[in-house]
């Protein structure tokens, strides 16, 4: 009998990306273990270990939760390659009910490791997307990343006979020694619900679980239950009966420690100890310590994140434990800690959100965090400018030394003329330009918009234009072939061009004809000059109505559609446009079409008033002969 963990609500927090986690992170399965995939609640994300530490999300991936279920405690009498009887014995009373194949591994892109003792089996149930033969889609373990992409894992790709993958298909495999393993997948994407690990563990090692995260009576805890097992010598079938002793205060237990006799209720995090011993009816006894089974039951809580809610300069915050002693924190930028559930601001910041849940005497918990712009910014109403105002160019002496092309420069205590009651910037970076020919009026820094978010905001009935001058160099690689035809973006390739993106809309240099001349190689001293209007509202489709109010219908039995533009105060942000580069930015200058003043309009703006279309939906000139749609009527047009 082997020990195995459940990870409902057993989480170790995750570690952020900036902080990930290694291969030397990984906690060695030593005993065994269950991980319920769709326990997870989201994929871990790249450089994440979860599973109480036991695995490590090496690439990042996806989750679904469209690809079946499966009953470990439902024999599967088709046959042997899904739940048998061995599964329902060892696992169907701990582990009942439906579990998605939720966590999905990649074709030649999602990995995961994980530490093993030698004789471990790993099995897991998946879902290959019904792939069956040589196409069929099973796991792929390796001792490293590169033989999981070159399909030369430990274990056979599947053959011509090879059953089908469908939902909860069960794969097995032994290792033969200790160490590292990866896993991935052959042929294709499949969908994970289960990884157990069955390790070679000693003879009497206690069964331990660790139970859900539970609130009762006022306060949280997690029940870990352990079971007592016979003791076997090699080569004999009778076994011994074993008594177990536990410690909770992370020291090894010993024969005068407590004798496990109910599950024990844990109130914060911690681990609980285990250990064996022959049980001849005198109790623990040291002369009679099974040697190697030992065990030990990690407790972790871990509690979602408070939702923020913004409504102008006004944030609330809202936790799901309001009820169960929670009170809400919050932070401004880099600012101190502060109670309360909201405020309003007087300036832009970067909201993160959290909740402390008192438990008792026992601990403080703190959940997860949250983060969220909040903006107060005045609308652009006169020309605004944005540049770099002070740097300072200096050798980057470490970044110079790893250089194989020379002298590496960086900026220090940058400053661009952004006014915080116009302009929120965040994450703002510099790049620096030095003694080359596509500098910009000789300049050496520029904003480079890698991370950086310049975010402001165009008034209900406002227009803005905006001119965006770049270095002459701003794009991916100025020095590329031209790109297939059907690579072109814009008529352009995208590794000579310069764009940049606001609000997810992507803007390149156009001539006065509406024509992309951004490609850098043919139109140099003009592509890297990016020009567009931004107005104050949003554009929506709706559907085309008759004089009674009804839809209009065309020729293939769908509703005529137009385009229907609604004044509104709209935030706008500059973000990075990932298929160019870095983009190194020159200036921003922002000019009012017309500032009205106008903050809030509620009337609609239809911006096509006066287009026409005939009863097919299909947009016709004015000399069009016949009866048409326009302005939503139908009428007969001569």
């Amino acid at each position: 009998m082997k020990k195995f963990f459940t990870l409902i609500c057993a989480l170790v927090g995750f570690a952020g990306v900036a902080n990930a986690a290694t291969v030397d992170d990984i906690a060695v399965c030593k005993h065994s273990y269950v991980l319920v995939c769709d326990q997870l609640g989201a994929r871990p994300g790249k450089g994440v270990l979860f599973g109480n530490d036991h695995f490590l999300d090496v690439t990042g991936g996806s989750t679904a939760t469209n690809k079946g279920q499966v009953d470990l405690s439902v024999l599967n009498e088709a046959d042997d390659n899904h739940v048998n009887q061995y599964i329902v014995d060892k696992y169907g009373a701990d582990y009942p009910g439906l579990h998605y194949n939720f966590l999905r591994l990649k074709n030649n892109q999602d990995v995961i490791a994980m530490k093993l003792t030698a004789k471990s089996k790993v099995i897991m149930f998946i879902q290959g997307n019904n792939k069956t033969g040589k196409d069929a889609r099973i796991p792929c373990i390796a001792k490293t990343v590169d033989d999981i992409k070159n399909k030369t894992g430990l274990n056979a790709a599947p053959t011509a006979d090879h059953p089908t993958t469908d939902a909860g298909f069960r794969w097995e495999y032994t290792v033969d020694d200790d160490g590292l393993f990866y896993v991935g997948s052959y042929n294709g994407d499949m969908f994970v619900s289960y990884i157990i690990v069955e390790a070679n563990e000693a003879p009497g090692t206690p069964t331990v679980k660790v139970g859900d995260q539970t609130f009762e009576n006022g306060l949280w805890f997690r029940e870990v239950s352990c079971k007592a097992n016979e003791y076997k010598m090699e080569g004999s079938d009778e076994g011994i009966p074993t008594i177990v002793t536990y410690t909770t205060d992370g020291s090894e237990p010993n024969a005068t420690s407590p004798v496990y006799k109910e599950p024990i209720k844990c109130y914060k995090d911690m681990t609980v100890k285990f250990q064996a011993y022959q049980d001849w009816g005198m109790g623990a006894d040291e002369a009679f310590k099974c040697d190697g089974a030992d065990n030990d039951g990690n407790v972790n809580f871990v509690f979602d994140a408070p939702s923020i809610d913004a409504d102008g300069a006004t944030f609330t915050i809202t936790s799901p434990y309001a009820e169960q002693n929670g009170s809400n924190y919050y932070k401004l930028g880099d600012g101190e800690e502060v109670a309360g559930n909201g405020a309003t601001l007087t300036e832009s910041a970067t909201v993160t959100a959290y909740t402390k849940i008192a438990n008792g005497s026992y601990t403080t918990f703190t959940t997860k965090a949250t983060t969220k712009d909040v903006y107060v910014l005045n609308p652009i109403k006169e020309k605004k400018t944005i540049a770099v105002t002070k740097a300072d160019v200096v050798l980057d002496e470490e970044a110079t030394a790893a250089s194989t092309t020379g002298e590496v420069y960086k900026v220090e205590n940058g400053e661009i003329s952004a006014d915080k009651a116009d302009f929120f910037v965040k994450n703002l970076t510099f790049a620096v330009v030095k003694n080359a020919d596509y500098q910009i009026d000789g300049k050496e820094a520029y904003i480079q918009m890698s991370n950086t978010n310049i975010t402001f905001l165009v008034a209900a009935g406002d227009e803005v234009n905006v001119k965006v001058i770049c270095s002459k160099n701003a794009c991916k690689n100025i020095d590329a072939d031209d790109a297939a035809e059907d690579k072109l973006v814009d008529g352009c390739t995208p590794d000579r061009s310069c764009y940049v993106n606001v609000s997810g809309t992507n803007y390149c240099a156009k001539d006065a004809e509406g024509k992309a001349v951004c490609d850098q190689k043919l139109y140099p001293g003009v592509a890297n000059i990016i020009e567009f209007s931004l107005k104050g509202g949003k554009t929506t489709k709706q559907n085309v109505k008759d004089a009674e109010g009804n839809d209009v219908v065309g020729e293939d039995g769908k509703a005529i559609q137009e385009d229907v533009f609604t004044p509104e105060n709209t935030i706008y942000t500059f973000q990075k446009y990932s298929g160019t580069g870095n983009i190194m930015i020159s200036s921003i200058e922002f000019t009012p079409v017309n500032a009205s003043g106008i903050s809030t309009i509620n009337a609609t703006e239809k911006v096509s008033n006066g287009a026409i279309y005939n009863l097919a939906g299909q947009k016709v000139a004015e000399s069009f002969k016949g009866l048409v749609i326009k302005n939503g009527k139908k009428m007969i047009q001569k």
